[in-house]
């Protein structure tokens, strides 16, 4: 065996690695005489590929705050342990010097994932991106040594735990007068997926991808709106008489526009449950149908919507005052 090697700065003792009630959690780089005959160390490079991915999430989630700053106190906690995991990860990094220059690699620079549009979709993006942390950690696991793979395990249990923390909770269960403009809402949802389904086929290129996007967001609304009900949710007819017959790329916004404006009526109307939660998710929702409405008139050579007040009753403009008023 060779003569024992000073220790490096930032390393601890063999003394240091002792946990309580015995366990040890060794650090990695301590591999013993006869790594040093071996060829590169794989601890190493899997504590690339593990710091590499904390660094990639902190960057995510800080990309999520800043494009939806109503999840930040949601995403913070979660946030704050992807940076202690990057801090211990870090410490336990000692990459190979002298002969052993080539091992590991250097880390990349933190890449933040390409995010969706909207706050639902962010914190399903996310969710999505732990649960793939997740997995990567218990695959790191088994390439590791036992010390590390402590550590990759107690990290991924950790990431496993965010998938469901960062999960978009619906609304709370509506009253049953609330449940009427709930089923409302998912008729309208089913009548644009479908709508979705037939203009996308009249589309090309990047027209198409944003068909396809939002056919997407229409179904994850659907099912939504499926989760939140407390009776048996109104079933989707097997076809829909569409208001805009669909011949090429400008009919079919024409009636991507259609399908987002008779969602408005629907999601306003909502807007009147007892349920404050559900009122915000009516709003924003109607919001979200409007904004995409405006964009596909644009695209169909269409002026700005033409109502003042979208999907609200007229009775609404003039109410009637209260006794004593």
């Amino acid at each position: 065996m060779p003569e024992a090697v000073p220790r490096l700065p930032g390393t601890v003792s063999r003394r240091g690695l002792l946990l309580g009630g015995g366990a040890v959690l060794a650090a990695p780089w301590l591999a013993g005489c006869a790594a040093e005959a071996a060829g590169p160390r794989p601890d190493v490079s899997t504590l690339v590929g593990a710091i590499t991915s904390e660094q990639d999430l902190i960057a995510t989630y800080e990309a999520a705050k800043a494009a939806a700053g109503s999840l930040a106190r949601r995403l913070d906690p979660v946030l704050a342990h992807h940076r202690r995991h990057l801090a211990v990860l870090k410490r336990h990094y000692v990459p190979g010097s002298g002969r052993r220059a080539h091992e590991g690699g250097a880390i990349p620079p933190p890449h933040a994932a390409e995010l969706p549009q909207g706050p639902t979709e962010i914190v399903a993006a996310l969710r999505l991106a732990e649960d793939r942390a997740a997995a990567a950690r218990r695959a790191d696991a088994a390439k590791a040594p036992p010390g590390l793979a402590q550590l990759l395990a107690s990290i991924g249990a950790c990431e496993a735990g965010h998938a469901e923390t960062v999960r978009a909770h619906p609304p709370a269960d509506p009253a049953e007068s609330a449940n009427q403009a709930i089923q409302t809402a998912l008729a309208a949802e089913h009548a644009a997926v479908y709508g979705y389904g037939v203009l996308g086929g009249r589309l090309r290129g990047g027209l198409q991808q944003v068909a396809k996007t939002y056919w997407d967001v229409h179904r994850a609304q659907r099912d939504k709106l499926v989760s939140i009900l407390s009776v048996r949710p109104v079933a989707a007819a097997a076809g829909y008489r569409l208001p805009v017959k669909v011949t090429n790329a400008r009919s079919a916004a024409r009636l991507a526009a259609a399908l987002e404006d008779d969602l408005v009526p629907a999601y306003v109307g909502l807007a009147g449950a007892s349920a404050a939660d559900l009122r915000v998710f009516a709003a924003d929702s109607a919001e979200r149908s409007m904004a995409r409405s405006a964009k596909w008139r644009s695209n169909a050579g269409e002026g700005a919507p033409p109502e003042a007040f979208p999907g609200l009753p007229a009775a609404a403009l003039s109410p009637r005052p209260e006794p004593g008023e």
